[in-house]
C-alpha cells in the first residue's frame, strides 16, 4: 500500500473544517433551529457529523471523503435556504474546501 502525501493547503483547509464542525455542533442545540420543526435539530446533527466524517477521509486523502463532503455541503446549503438561515459567508469554507480538494482528487485514494 503506498503512502500519500497530504498537500499543505489540504492540510489547512481540512484543520479550519474540523474547527467548523465542531463549532457548529452547539447549532443543533440552539432555539432557532429547534422553531423550525421537530427533525430540523436531528438533520442539522447527521449533516455536522457527515461533514466531520467526510473532512476525516480528505485528511486521508481519499476519494469518498471528498465526495461525502460535496454531498454534505450540497445539503446544508438548501437546508440553510430552506429555514431561511442562509447568508454568503456560510458558502465560503465549503467552496474553498471543495475548490482545494477537487484541485488534489485526482492525487487521492478510491480504496477505503
Amino acid at each position: 500500500m503506498r503512502e500519500i502525501k497530504r498537500p499543505i493547503a489540504l492540510s489547512i483547509v481540512c484543520i479550519l473544517s474540523f474547527a467548523a464542525a465542531i463549532l457548529g455542533f452547539p447549532a443543533v442545540f440552539s432555539p432557532f433551529i429547534k422553531k423550525k420543526g421537530d427533525f430540523f435539530p436531528a438533520i442539522t446533527g447527521i449533516i455536522i457529523a457527515f461533514e466531520f466524517i467526510s473532512v476525516v477521509g480528505v485528511w486521508y486523502m481519499k476519494k469518498w471523503g471528498f465526495r461525502v463532503y460535496l454531498t454534505t455541503a450540497i445539503l446544508n446549503q438548501c437546508v440553510l435556504l430552506y429555514i431561511d438561515n442562509w447568508s454568503q459567508t456560510k458558502i465560503i469554507l465549503p467552496v474553498i474546501f471543495i475548490a482545494v480538494s477537487a484541485f488534489f482528487y485526482k492525487k487521492m485514494d478510491h480504496n477505503l
